[in-house]
């Protein structure tokens, strides 16, 4: 007997009878088709947290060996490929518009037109917080002398750089790593990691405290993995990336008391700045993408001639000689009725709603900006006379993820000054202590600073030449009080006498 049950999309319908007439529809093998991406979703293992009681039974027992051999893998196969493509989206190559089908007849246009909303999601919002360096200071009753070593440990590490290039990896993957140790000449170096190649691992506590970190580049196929405590660098033996082997090759001490790596947060769910918006950023390329190939495919309107052509004896030939020719040249006839025939032409093509599309990619490109909390400069409304209080407020997403990201950074700075005073007095070096340091962020947007004096000496207020002097940006108070006093003594000099100018030397 034959079997008449056939695949089905759901469970509620698998086994039913399906008639012939549509068989090829649910019989279609999909895998064996080029499949459509609209937008991508997230797997939830992507982005959790690693966890385990302690570092001692991860590393020396077989179930914690197999632990940690699971961790890898599932950083490398599942953590590892979010990043990636987040890491894409920031620079324009936009992962959805590029993979997959897209138009379903080969011989049409195929543009898949890619946007950097991402990056300059990113760009802007950790320029707003990071473009300007951060300032470290000590809290009150602190010797000021206590800052020249970490002004030290900051210019031989340019922290004010690298602070900046961990905001944007927060920025664009959520989550941002460094790595200390020391150098052959035993000075303190911090280095930015690849959030592709780390993760750290966390204890089964309400603190969540970091008890071990995990580096695993690859290099030549092969993968490298590191593994860091609170007292030890282990290196494990070179494996293959896709079956990673717990197999130690080579320990080392180090002096931090900690595990020396510093992760960064964006939020509290280590999401990027932009990730919440990629079905949108998807849509608008898509939108923008069949725009594009609409005006390529349809650049050229179809030539219709309707009537008696019998008549006008019109061949094939002669019409694409008069096409070609840039006219029609076309003769109507008598019918069997004795009337006049008619013969016209003319060409059609395909409407488009230009007032509609491009009101939908508007609205689109609109609720990019408003939800990732982006002003959006070539908004009229923003640029349009309006009072600072009305501005703020179309600045108060931004600054409450502003808010949001400062108090996340101090946390990572704290650690970060906590690993050098412990490393620092273990090794009987200058002594730090982290926990006066205190951490200024600036905000990095214009300011009409001139109007904001004019008003305040409009209500009475007086400011002094040198703050006006260092306010300017075209001289500074130093330079104009040295020309001012040069002027005034050429000035003076015609009226002084031969006695006078002997004795002023």
């Amino acid at each position: 007997m034959t079997d008449t049950t056939h695949n089905a999309p759901d469970a509620f319908t698998e086994g039913t009878y399906i008639p012939k007439s549509y068989q090829f529809e649910r019989d279609m093998d999909v895998s064996e088709h080029a499949k459509r991406y609209d937008t991508i979703r997230f797997e939830e293992d992507s982005n959790t947290h690693f966890t385990y009681s302690n570092m001692s039974d991860l590393l020396e027992t077989e179930d914690g060996k197999k632990t940690l051999q699971e961790m890898i893998r599932r950083f490398m196969y599942s953590q590892k490929e979010r990043i990636e493509i987040l890491d894409d989206y920031s620079k324009g190559d936009n992962y959805t518009v590029l993979h997959g089908r897209r138009r379903l007849e080969e011989e049409k246009s195929d543009y898949r037109i890619r946007h950097n909303w991402g990056g300059y999601i990113s760009g802007f919002i950790t320029g707003n917080i990071l473009g300007k360096p951060i300032t470290i200071g000590l809290a009150e009753g602190t010797e000021s002398d206590d800052l020249d070593d970490i002004n030290v440990i900051i210019g031989e590490n340019d922290l004010d750089a690298l602070n900046y290039e961990l905001g944007f990896d927060t920025s664009r993957f959520g989550r941002a790593f460094e790595l200390h140790y020391r150098d052959a000449d035993k000075v303190d170096r911090i280095v930015l990691i690849d959030p592709t190649e780390m993760f750290v691992i966390r204890d089964e506590t309400v603190a969540n405290e970091i008890i071990g970190a995990v580096h695993c580049p690859v290099y030549n196929g092969k993968l490298y993995v590191t593994i860091y405590t609170d007292k030890q660098a282990i290196a494990l033996k070179p494996t293959e990336p896709s079956l990673p082997k717990i197999e130690e090759e080579q320990r080392t001490e180090h002096y931090y008391d900690d595990v020396p790596v510093v992760e960064w947060w964006n939020n509290r769910f280590r999401q990027g700045d932009f990730e919440n918006e990629i079905p949108l950023i998807d849509a608008y390329d898509a939108a923008q993408s069949d725009t594009a190939n609409y005006m390529s495919d349809l650049n050229d309107a179809l030539l219709v001639i309707n009537g008696d052509m019998n008549a006008s004896g019109l061949t094939l030939t002669d019409a694409e000689k008069m096409k070609r020719a840039n006219m029609l040249l076309l003769e109507t006839g008598v019918g069997v009725d004795g009337k006049q025939t008619s013969l016209t032409a003319g060409y059609i093509y395909k409407q488009y709603d230009v007032a509609g599309t491009e009101a939908y990619k508007k609205r689109i490109v609109n609720d990019i900006y408003n939800l990732s909390n982006v002003p959006n400069l070539e908004d009229d409304k923003f640029n349009s006379s309006q009072s600072g209080i009305a501005l703020k407020y179309k600045m108060l997403g931004l600054d409450q993820k502003r808010a949001t990201k400062v108090s996340f950074y101090k946390k990572a700075l704290r650690r970060r000054f906590r690993l050098i005073q412990n490393v620092h007095k273990n090794l009987s070096d200058v002594e730090i202590d982290a926990s006066k340091l205190t951490f200024v962020f600036h905000e990095n947007l214009p300011q009409d600073v001139w109007a904001e004096v004019k008003q305040y000496i409009d209500s009475g207020g007086e400011v002094s030449q040198q703050t006006l002097r260092d306010l300017a940006t075209f001289t500074t108070n130093e330079l104009e009080t040295d020309r001012l006093d040069r002027e005034d003594t050429q000035a003076r000099e015609p009226l002084m006498t031969d006695e006078e100018k002997a004795e002023m030397g």
